[in-house]
């Protein structure tokens, strides 16, 4: 029997239980190299032990065994079948992150605070333009803007910056308006007007997380409005409760979404 390697040692070597070695060979996938022919015991050579490694390295991967046959049938595949299991994970993880999401969203619904509150008239720095999601970035670049243009002038911030997604429409973009409160005597520039939002009833609910995060939360503050037999405009208002520079953790950011009321 020397250089036999019995079953139960050949799984210690290579990390492949002996049940699964026994499936292997009954698949076709890894035979032992000899078979006792009275009692049954299979015997393995020292030889197999770097296909065994191999074996289970690609499991480990997540690779299915068809594919793994494949593999070993044509090595000079090998590459091709790996990288187009790669894609499949990759869709595999995107598809598990959109779920974790749906159930961390479903976790904060439990918890994210709902009022209703009429908002109130506010003088603003505003810029107005236009939103094609999933491109956002229009919305930090005008906040930037308005920010640095507060701060040259020595304005006085009255309440949260905020944004106003409106019931308009250029093609497919729709229209927004990036809102900074200010106090006292103000002057338009650039771009940057001089605007007046004017108040009204809003259902709101506070989404307590990061910002490319907030679009399930929308969702959630819409299902708990139409719970409650509320009518929504379909306008809505995004307002920036706790954020940056004053909150380092984007997790801790608190962001109120606001679904304007149709007037009673």
């Amino acid at each position: 029997m020397q250089g036999r390697l019995i079953i139960s040692r050949f799984a210690l070597l290579t990390g492949l239980p002996p049940k699964t070695l026994r499936y292997y060979d009954e698949i076709g996938l890894l035979h032992p190299r000899w078979v006792e022919e009275n009692t049954g015991y299979r015997y393995y050579s020292a030889a197999q032990i770097s296909l065994g490694v191999r074996i289970r390295q690609w499991r480990q991967m997540d690779l299915p065994l068809e594919d793994i046959r494949q593999m070993l049938q044509s090595p000079a595949h090998a590459n091709d079948v790996l990288r187009q299991h790669e894609q499949r994970l990759r869709h595999e993880i995107a598809a598990r992150e959109r779920a974790l999401l749906h159930l961390r969203t479903s976790l904060q619904e439990n918890t994210m605070e709902y009022r209703l509150e009429h908002l109130p008239t506010l003088q603003t720095l505003s810029i107005r333009t236009l939103l094609h999601p999933p491109h956002y970035e229009v919305i930090p670049e005008a906040l930037q803007e308005l920010m640095a243009y507060k701060k040259s002038q020595s304005y006085e911030l009255a309440a949260p910056s905020f944004f106003v997604h409106h019931n308009e429409a250029e093609g497919e973009q729709g229209v927004v308006e990036i809102c900074l409160p200010v106090t006292g005597g103000v002057e338009p520039q650039g771009r940057i007007e001089v605007r007046t939002f004017e108040g009204r009833p809003a259902f709101i609910g506070r989404f307590v997380g990061p910002y490319d995060k907030t679009g399930e939360a929308y969702t959630a503050v819409v299902e708990e409005a139409l719970r409650r037999g509320l009518n929504i405009t379909g306008s809505t208002a995004e307002i920036y409760v706790k954020s940056v520079p004053d909150i380092p953790d984007s997790n801790a950011y608190e962001t109120d979404i606001a679904f304007f009321l149709q007037a009673e």
